[in-house]
């Protein structure tokens, strides 16, 4: 089931697991020895937990926080109150769902500054680029267009995808590489994965983790086109590819297309560390060794074991009164509501054999064998007797009552 503790403690697992993502993705040397299928997995344990973000209470062990947690925990009491408490359901669904259409808004608004700026531009074939496409495969339905208003190659578009160039001179060895990395990315579906976790951030935009966790998945991405279009580059393939990359990269510094799920650039300019990454990554390569499958089959033992551990503990609020509260030496004095004593509790014994046991007024049935075990023998019982009888007793309680009351008076 779905709490507010699930909910809370999914945000705590899924923000250390984006933590210790980004540390892996951003040491070069780790993903050049051991892959970035590693790191794909652990982005793809992430995304489950953030999808599901739900508790065992009969198959879980509790973490019980009464510091830190609590404390904070503590400022958010007023949702226990029944008033609000009866609404909070809706009045999540009604803020959920308001998230989730602004997300939508927000990513239709990029996807249309894009479609914007190709509509607004002479958008014109490229035979050139149109032939190097066909030479690495005659059956890609790719258009290649060359588009004035746009500073850095892109491939935008679902259903009907294109490549754009920018209108600067190309050679054609430049145009091949440039071709051959944006056809790698429509060959992989790279811009459905992107979609898919745009998506994912519109349904759970509630969780801060989604965000780093797009951010990571925009890198890898690339590095698993580099990787995969280089494999069999010769040293001075992938010279001449990081040259090119190189160039794009000083041209579009001040791009009208930045990074949106609706496009995949060639370079993306928003950050330096990014490019050198992938230069690094294309210089360094390592073969695959018995230790590199020791390697990945730690991290993901280590990712699946996180993923039980996340699942299986989960943190929630303690509370104690302190001594102080307990005994305090002035305290002001309570009022007693109620006292146990023969006249508001006691037990009544029923025509069935069975007991009707009173505390202020109010019964509740009570078997006959606790009553015979001597479970309430403190308690007084009143008989079982007769309509006749009871009506007598009744008429001597109330003739006595009046004697007792003269008296008195």
């Amino acid at each position: 089931m779905i709490t507010i503790y699930s909910l809370f403690w999914s945000i705590i697992n899924c923000c250390l697991m984006a933590f210790i993502i980004f540390f892996l993705r951003t040491r070069t040397m780790l993903i050049s020895k051991y892959g970035t299928s590693v790191i794909g997995f652990l982005m793809v344990c992430c995304i489950v937990r953030i999808l599901l973000p739900v508790e065992f209470p009969k198959h879980q062990y509790i973490l019980a926080d009464n510091f830190l947690y609590s404390w904070i925990v503590k400022h958010f009491k007023f949702v226990l109150h029944p008033d609000f408490r009866d609404n909070l359901l809706a009045v999540l669904i009604v803020i959920w769902i308001c998230g989730s259409v602004f997300s939508i808004l927000r990513l239709m608004k990029k996807s249309r500054e894009v479609q914007k700026v190709i509509r607004a531009n002479a958008c014109t074939d490229n035979p050139r680029a149109a032939e190097i496409l066909a030479s690495i495969d005659s059956e890609c339905p790719l258009p290649v267009r060359v588009c004035s208003g746009i500073s850095v190659p892109v491939l935008a578009g679902y259903f009907r995808p294109a490549i754009y160039f920018p209108d600067y001179p190309y050679t054609d060895e430049q145009l091949r590489y440039v071709i051959l990395h944006e056809y790698t990315h429509w060959k992989r579906h790279d811009i459905w994965k992107k979609l898919l976790m745009n998506v994912i951030c519109v349904l759970i935009w509630w969780n801060p983790a989604v965000y780093v966790i797009r951010k990571e998945v925009t890198q890898l991405i690339e590095f698993r086109c580099d990787k995969t279009l280089s494999k069999d580059f010769s040293e001075e393939e992938i010279l001449d590819y990081l040259d090119i990359l190189l160039t794009s990269f000083e041209r579009a510094q001040n791009p009208l297309i930045k990074t949106n799920l609706y496009t995949i650039e060639f370079v993306n300019t928003s950050k330096q560390y990014t490019i050198r990454q992938r230069f690094d990554l294309l210089l360094q390569r390592y073969t695959v060794t018995h230790r590199r499958w020791l390697m990945q089959t730690l991290i993901v033992l280590l990712g699946l074991g996180w993923m039980f551990c996340s699942y299986y503990f989960i943190l929630q609020t303690k509370y104690a009164a302190s001594e102080d509260a307990l005994w305090t030496p002035n305290r002001v004095e309570r009022k007693v509501v109620y006292v146990s004593n023969g006249d508001n509790t006691y037990l009544e014994e029923q025509a069935d054999g069975s007991y009707l046991f009173y505390y202020n007024g109010t019964p509740m049935e009570v078997p006959a064998e606790d009553v015979e075990a001597g479970l309430y023998d403190v308690y007084p019982i009143v008989e079982y007797q007769e309509e006749s009888k009871n009506v007598f007793v009744k008429f001597f309680i109330m003739i006595k009552e009046n004697i007792e009351n003269i008296f008195l008076d």
